[in-house]
């Protein structure tokens, strides 16, 4: 029979976890239904570009407020080595996806944007793919981490990012197989978790996401002329 202090901090540990899990099922429902909402509705609006909006509301801003309103700190790294290892290994990424640009000339076409059509792409981009990493890493990871272990933080980040890349699984079959795409999304979001885990830096890892995608259309660009 255990002790009244192992007692007091099993029943400590199990209130943790029911918070945490409180707390991630919030902004993972919460988040997904105004991202739903948002998504949907967008499109009947002036608005032309929803998706990126119905993402950033919904999985950046709703996770915020519930973290500020919970007492959490945004905890989202500083301008140090983390946040540089970050970058870098969203530039270790844009390798494979710049093979692709020769053998698609087609689907990479659509970079080729007029001054407007970029001012309006890049920023919307930067809001969308952030998104992902902050939610996947801040929200998710490091939640599960604190609570039940780096093991299951890990196993919970690669499940959020799964979920989260649906839509890019789809376009990216076309362009590099589906067992490619499974692999690319796969090595993406495992790497992405095992350097959190070392880092604790997501805002890294936010502008390198940004970043790949910048290169990116930038190459794109230049390859089609």
């Amino acid at each position: 029979m255990p002790g009244p202090r192992q007692a007091d901090e099993e029943g400590k540990n199990a209130k943790s976890g029911r918070r945490t899990a409180l707390f991630v099922a919030a902004c993972t429902l919460a988040g997904g239904a105004v991202y739903l909402a948002l998504d949907i509705g967008i499109p009947f609006t002036p608005v032309k570009r929803g998706h990126e909006l119905a993402v950033f509301c919904g999985f950046f801003l709703v996770p915020l407020a519930l973290l500020l309103s919970t007492g959490r700190k945004p905890r989202l790294g500083k301008l140090d080595r983390g946040f540089l290892e970050g970058i870098g290994l969203y530039m270790l990424f844009l390798v494979p996806l710049l093979l692709l640009i020769p053998l698609h000339p087609d689907f990479f076409s659509a970079y080729k944007m007029a001054p407007e059509g970029v001012i309006i792409w890049a920023p919307l981009t930067l809001i969308q793919v952030s998104t992902i990493d902050f939610f996947t890493k801040r929200i998710v990871q490091l939640e599960v981490w604190e609570t039940w272990g780096a093991s299951w933080g890990l196993a919970a980040q690669f499940a959020a990012w799964s979920g989260a890349h649906v839509i890019e699984y789809i376009w990216l079959r076309d362009i590099a197989t589906p067992a490619g795409a499974i692999i690319f999304l796969g090595a993406t979001g495992a790497l992405t978790g095992l350097l959190y885990m070392r880092t604790k830096n997501v805002l890294g890892m936010m502008a390198g996401h940004w970043t790949l995608n910048l290169l990116l259309a930038v190459a794109a660009v230049i390859y089609l002329g």
